[in-house]
């Protein structure tokens, strides 16, 4: 059986909306012990193995898990997750009109081997209506979101153009996964 190391419902139901078999084991990490003073694809990668090394200090016998981090990308900032509503307007309006990227960098560490990958999912967006913004601020959905995005909730209807998954976009590459399994 697969083990999800994360909190993350989003990645939770990517994989039982794929059929995959996991139990989840939920564990505290701070992303902001990572340095974000690089490029995107190098920031999530180190998220997503400081994250593999912590766990496994505290679950040394657990196999066949994942781990993995997303983080936005967007006019040459790293978005993590909002730290509280301005935050999120800030980034908001930062992508508003603008094109901002996905990045997923997942580690699958099965029994016999390890598997690394980074995958980007970029987006061009419509300008986002201000009571729109509002709105979602006030639901309080952007709350554990890199860059407060929500493909799949409030950034959906203003996406114009999309290249990449829409997985990765939510959080984990299922299609490239299930290649491993």
């Amino acid at each position: 059986m697969l083990t999800l190391a994360s909190s993350s419902q989003t990645r939770a139901k990517i994989l039982t909306e794929n059929g995959i078999k996991f139990k989840q084991i939920s564990f505290d990490f701070n992303e902001n012990d990572v340095s974000d003073q690089c490029e995107p694809h190098i920031y999530v990668q180190n998220v997503v193995k400081s994250k593999k090394e912590q766990f496994l200090k505290l679950y040394p016998d657990v196999k066949n898990v994942i781990f993995a981090d997303s983080c936005v990308a967007c006019d040459g900032k790293i978005l993590g997750k909002a730290k509280n509503k301005q935050d999120a307007i800030n980034m908001l309006n930062l992508q508003s009109g603008n094109i901002a990227s996905v990045f997923t960098a997942m580690i699958f560490l099965a029994e016999d081997f390890e598997f690394i990958n980074v995958s980007e999912t970029a987006y061009k967006f419509a300008n986002f209506k201000e009571e729109d913004i509002k709105e979602y601020i006030k639901n309080g959905e952007y709350k554990d979101k890199a860059g407060a995005m929500m493909v799949e909730g409030f950034n959906k209807k203003y996406i114009i153009k999309q290249i990449g998954n829409t997985s990765t976009a939510r959080g984990l590459n299922v299609e490239l996964l299930k290649a491993y399994l």
